[in-house]
C-alpha cells in the first residue's frame, strides 16, 4: 500500500501537535542559533523539490486549474504565484511556495479521491464528501494535514506570522468544497459523514422499537441496551422523550458515529448506552451496555466503558474504534480490584485485561482523574422529535392560517413559503439541518396550499440524505438520491411529478437507465441523458430555506 511519507517528513520535527498549529514553546532567539536551524533544515531538504519513495524526481506545478481522473480544482486568484501543487494520481497536495523554496516543507493539505482505498480515514486525512463515478460507484475524497510545523519558522516564530502559509492552510476546506468532479461524475461535499445523512433507517428502527413498547429482554435480543426496555415500561411514551440520540465523530475520521443513551442532568457528562459507527457505507453496531456498564464520549476521540461487578470491582477502560470497522483499539484499562488484593486494589492493564499491573492509589486517582476530565457532555436530543406530525390524520380546518399550524410544531421542524409553479406553496419539513452559507435546509416536507381559504395537504417529496436538500429551479421541486431524481410542480393544487429519472445496476456494474413525465409511469431509455440533465438542473437550483422551530 502506496503512503505518502516523503510530503509528510519535510521539515524538522518537533514534537507538536497535528497540522502544526501550536507555537514552538522556545524559539531560537540568538542569530546563530537561527543561522545553524536554518542551515541544519537546507541540508535535510531540496530547495525546491522532494523526493517519492521510489526516488524519482517530483514535479510541482502552479497552474490555476488543477486536474485528475476524477476532479479538477481551481485555485483562487489570491494564491496566484504563491502555492506549489504536486499531482499523484486522484491526490493533489499543496504546498506554500515561499516556504518550500526556503527548505522547510511548505506542506499544507491534501486532497486525496481514493479510487483504491489505500488511504485510511482517521489520524492525518478525514473524509469530507464523495464522488459518484459514471458507473455508479461512489469513491471517498479525504482532506489531509501536514503532521509537522511546515512553515518557515526560522523567520516566523508561529503560524499566524508565516501569512502567506497560514492563507493558503486556512483556505483548506473552501478550495475542497468548490471542487468540480469531471463530466459524468458528481461530487458531493459532505456527502457519507453527516449523522442525519447515516444513521436514519437505524434510528427510524431504535423509534419504531420504543412505540411497539419493547421490554428490556426484547432490546437485549436486538443487541440493544435493556435500558429503554426498562424505562418505556415504566414511563409509557414518556420515556420516548427522555430516551436521546447524538451525532458524534468519535472515531476521528471525519464520519459521524450515532450515540444513543438517557437523557440526563445536563451538568453531567452523557451515559451512553449503544454506539454506531459506519462500514462499507452501511451503520453498524459497535458496542451496547447498561447502568452498570455504560460509555462516555471522550473529548479528542474514543470513548470510556465503565463498568462495575460490585462495591469492591470496577473497570474504566479505553478504546478508540478503528476507522471503517467495529473493531476496538484499546488505550488502557484501569481498575480498582479489592477481592484481588484488599490493601492494594488498584490495576491498570495495556492488553485489554489479559495481564495487569499493579499501581500506586497516587497513579490510580490522577490517572483516573484526567480520564474522567475527558467525558463529554452531549446535547442528547429526544427520540420523540424523530416521530414527524402525520398530517394525514390532522385536521387542518383547525387552522386559520399557515401561522396557525406553526403553533404545533416540534423544535427542530422547519417551514418556507414558496412559489411552485403559478402556486404559493406551504413548506413544512420534520427536521432541517446547516446548509451553505448558514441556511436551513432539509430532505423532506408536506406541501399545503390556500384552497377556497382552507388549508389543503397535497403531497409529500423527500430525498435520501443531506447531500440532495429540498431545491427549487424555474418553478420546480426537486428532490432525490444518488441513483433517481424527481422534479414536481404544482397544478391546480395538486402536486404533480413532472419528470423523474433513475438507474440500475446490475451485479456486474451494468447500469439500466429510465425516465418518465407527467406522472406516467417510468420506461426503460438507450442511456442516462435524462438523469443527467434533472441532475444539473437540481444542482443549478436553490435549496429551499426554511426557518426553525425552537425549543
Amino acid at each position: 500500500m502506496k503512503r505518502r511519507i516523503a510530503l509528510l517528513m519535510v521539515g524538522v520535527m518537533f514534537g507538536l501537535t497535528a497540522c502544526g498549529t501550536q507555537q514552538v514553546a522556545e524559539a531560537p532567539t540568538e542569530q546563530a542559533q537561527e543561522t545553524e536551524a536554518a542551515t541544519e533544515v537546507a541540508e535535510q531538504a531540496p530547495e525546491t523539490e522532494e523526493f517519492s519513495e521510489s526516488g524519482e524526481d517530483i514535479t510541482y506545478v502552479e497552474d490555476m486549474v488543477l486536474s485528475t481522473d476524477l476532479y479538477s480544482i481551481t485555485m483562487p486568484e489570491e494564491f496566484k504565484g504563491k502555492f506549489l501543487a504536486y499531482i499523484n494520481g486522484n491526490e493533489i497536495s499543496f504546498f506554500d511556495k515561499a516556504s518550500n523554496e526556503a527548505g522547510f516543507g511548505g506542506y499544507a493539505f491534501s486532497v486525496v479521491a481514493d479510487v483504491d482505498k489505500n488511504y485510511i480515514a482517521g489520524g492525518m486525512y478525514t473524509k469530507v464528501g464523495e464522488i459518484m463515478t459514471s458507473d455508479g460507484q461512489y469513491v471517498d475524497v479525504l482532506k489531509g494535514y501536514p503532521s509537522d510545523v511546515q512553515w518557515d519558522y526560522v523567520t516566523y516564530p508561529d503560524m499566524e506570522s508565516a501569512e502567506d502559509y497560514n492563507k493558503l492552510y486556512l483556505a483548506t476546506d473552501s478550495i475542497i468544497e468548490s471542487i468540480e468532479a469531471k463530466e459524468g461524475c458528481y461530487y458531493m461535499y459532505g456527502a457519507g459523514i453527516k449523522g442525519e445523512d447515516l444513521y436514519f433507517t437505524t434510528l427510524d428502527s431504535f423509534v419504531q422499537a420504543c412505540k411497539e413498547g419493547w421490554d428490556a429482554a426484547k432490546f437485549e435480543e436486538n443487541g440493544l441496551s435493556p435500558e429503554y426496555g426498562a424505562l418505556i415500561q415504566n414511563e409509557g411514551e414518556k420515556a420516548l422523550n427522555k430516551i436521546g440520540y447524538a451525532y458524534k465523530d468519535i472515531s476521528s475520521d471525519g464520519v459521524d458515529e450515532l450515540l444513543i443513551g438517557v437523557i440526563g442532568d445536563s451538568s453531567e457528562p452523557t451515559m451512553v448506552y449503544d454506539i454506531y459507527t459506519m462500514v462499507n457505507r452501511e451503520p453498524a453496531h459497535v458496542i451496547s451496555g447498561t447502568s452498570r456498564n455504560k460509555c462516555y464520549a471522550l473529548e479528542y476521540g474514543g470513548f470510556a466503558n465503565v463498568s462495575s461487578s460490585g462495591a469492591n470491582e470496577n473497570e474504566v477502560a479505553l478504546y478508540e474504534i478503528e476507522p471503517g470497522t467495529t473493531n476496538l483499539m484499546q488505550q488502557f484499562t484501569l481498575k480498582y480490584d479489592g477481592y484481588e488484593d484488599e490493601k492494594n486494589p488498584w490495576f491498570v492493564s495495556y492488553d485489554d485485561g489479559a495481564t495487569w499491573e499493579s499501581m500506586t492509589e497516587e497513579d490510580y486517582t490522577d490517572r483516573l482523574k484526567m480520564t474522567e476530565e475527558r467525558y463529554l457532555n452531549l446535547d442528547l436530543k429526544p427520540v420523540s422529535d424523530l416521530i414527524p406530525i402525520d398530517y394525514s390524520k390532522v385536521d387542518l380546518s383547525k387552522y386559520a392560517t399557515f401561522t396557525k399550524m406553526i403553533d404545533d410544531f416540534k423544535p427542530g421542524m422547519g417551514y418556507a413559503n414558496e412559489p411552485v409553479g403559478d402556486t404559493d406553496v406551504f413548506f413544512v419539513s420534520s427536521a432541517c439541518y446547516n446548509g451553505e452559507n448558514d441556511t436551513r435546509n432539509a430532505i423532506d416536507s408536506s406541501l399545503f396550499v390556500y384552497d377556497n381559504d382552507s388549508i389543503v395537504m397535497i403531497g409529500q417529496v423527500a430525498s435520501i440524505g443531506t447531500a440532495y436538500p429540498v431545491t427549487l429551479n424555474d418553478g420546480y421541486i426537486y428532490v432525490g438520491g444518488h441513483h433517481e431524481v424527481f422534479k414536481y410542480t404544482v397544478k391546480d393544487n395538486k402536486l404533480v411529478v413532472a419528470e423523474e429519472a433513475s438507474e440500475v445496476f446490475d451485479t456486474n456494474g451494468n447500469a439500466t437507465y429510465y425516465y418518465a413525465k407527467d406522472g406516467a409511469e417510468s420506461q426503460e431509455v438507450k442511456d442516462d441523458s435524462n438523469l443527467t440533465r434533472i441532475f444539473d438542473e437540481y444542482f443549478s437550483g436553490k435549496p429551499v430555506e426554511y426557518s426553525v422551530v425552537q425549543d
